[in-house]
This record gives C-alpha cells, sequence and structure tokens, in this order.
C-alpha cells in the first residue's frame, strides 16, 4: 500500500485543526502533540502558539493525560506498577507527574492485583506442569514480572502458593 504524502501544517489554523482532531481521538500529552506536529513539518514557533492556545482552552493537561492512562490501567485488572510507568513513559508525561501518579496507586494494590492473576492462571499451569511445582513457579514469576510488577508483588503471589497443593495431582 503506498503512503499518502503528509500535509506540512504551515499554517496556524492547519496546524491547531490538526492538533484538534488528534485530541479528538483522545488525549495527549503537550509533548507528545508537539512530536505530532514536528513530524508535520510545523515550525516551533507555530507549535508553541498551538499549544499555548491549546493549554488556554483547556483542551491539553498533562495531569489530566496521565490521570486517563492510570484510569485505563484500572480497568485492565492484571498489570503492575511497572507497566504503568511505561505506559506514561510511552505517552512522555512529566517525570515529576509520573512519579505523583504513582505514588497514588498503593503498593497493596498492585499485590492484590498480582494474586488476582496468580489464582486465574494456577488451573492452567496445573494442566501445564501437573506435579512440577518448580517449573508452575517460574512460569507464574515470568508472567508476573512481563506484565510488570514489582518484586514485592511477584514474591508475595509466589509465596501464597508455595505451600499449597494447586500443582500436585
Amino acid at each position: 500500500m503506498w503512503n499518502k504524502p503528509q500535509k506540512v501544517l504551515s499554517t496556524y489554523a492547519a496546524a491547531y485543526n490538526f492538533a484538534l482532531d488528534r485530541l479528538a481521538a483522545r488525549d495527549h500529552s503537550s509533548l507528545e502533540l508537539r512530536d505530532k506536529l514536528a513530524a508535520r513539518g510545523c515550525p516551533e514557533e507555530l507549535q508553541d502558539k498551538v499549544l499555548a492556545a491549546l493549554q488556554d482552552h483547556h483542551f491539553i493537561n498533562d495531569e489530566r493525560c496521565a490521570g486517563a492512562i492510570v484510569e485505563a490501567w484500572r480497568r485492565k485488572k492484571y498489570y503492575g506498577r511497572q507497566y504503568l510507568r511505561l505506559m506514561m513513559t510511552k505517552r512522555q508525561i512529566p517525570a515529576a507527574i509520573i512519579s505523583e501518579k504513582l505514588a497514588e496507586v498503593p503498593e497493596e494494590e498492585e499485590k492484590e492485583r498480582a494474586l488476582d492473576l496468580a489464582l486465574q492462571q494456577i488451573p492452567k499451569l496445573r494442566r501445564k506442569y501437573g506435579a512440577d511445582i518448580r517449573k508452575g513457579m517460574a512460569a507464574l514469576s515470568r508472567m508476573l514480572a512481563a506484565r510488570g510488577f514489582n518484586g514485592s508483588a511477584v514474591s508475595g503471589a509466589l509465596r501464597a502458593y508455595e505451600g499449597s497443593d494447586f500443582f500436585e495431582e
């Protein structure tokens, strides 16, 4: 498939409308929107004007964008705080706001999420690994770590099942 040539944003109206179109789809951070404007050849002084106008009209707000990311993370249920940090970093949320939003998420919530995921996966791991608890626990720990859970959440989930008979036939 051929790529259409991208229209260069050389006027204020074109850049502002482009930014509004992007914001209509989802919230963007100011840095993320600046990068999208720059990718379309928008001059830096025009980017500043557009972003200032959008902020004056409360169309962009990095804290609100970070809050939306946290809410989406909460709806996903089975992801840890490191995943949340990664999503905010990808969306170019400033580091101070990331730290603030992560501080609002208690570590207990992450541990509960890890336990819930472990409970959901135990029957599948039991079928796959049978009585070999070491392999089952290794697979569970890899799964939890890959989903962004920190070490204490992973170890807490593993400790909860260490002495149980979930993997025994």
